[in-house]
């Protein structure tokens, strides 16, 4: 079974970059938003496992970034979301990390910092270490 992830930045590079760490992880990525209100008929149409959330992205329809986090994990508890973002404020981590992201991790995104976010995700996802030995 694939591990399903939708990509959510407003920057098409920083999407192409998480793309290439999910894909590397043995996700299989189902679509990419360029806001919250994308991000929402994305996340409801297509319920993925996994979602990469970042915080500084243009306000649509009045749907930011803690406002698409609340909704998803009311509607579907179980999603793993993870925080990708160039805010480096611990509180603001920990106010992440409060409303139950498995991950908050800083950009620029790379193999360093991408690293725990990994163990992470085959910590939640046990078939993510077996598609990895298949490949």
């Amino acid at each position: 079974m694939s591990i399903t992830a939708l990509i959510v930045d407003d920057s098409a590079t920083a999407r192409q970059i998480i793309s290439y760490h999910l894909h590397h992880a043995g996700c299989t990525i189902i679509g990419e938003a360029a806001n919250a209100t994308i991000a929402l008929k994305l996340f409801r149409e297509h319920k993925p496992a996994v979602v990469t959330l970042d915080l500084m992205m243009p306000r649509v329809l009045n749907v930011d970034s803690m406002a698409l986090l609340r909704t998803m994990k009311r509607e579907m508890p179980e999603v793993a979301i993870i925080v990708v973002s160039v805010i480096a404020f611990e509180k603001t981590r920990n106010d992440f990390l409060d409303q139950g992201v498995l991950a908050y991790v800083h950009k620029p995104l790379n193999d360093f910092n991408f690293d725990p976010v990994r163990i992470k995700l085959r910590r939640v996802f046990p078939e993510l270490v077996a598609a990895q030995f298949q490949e």
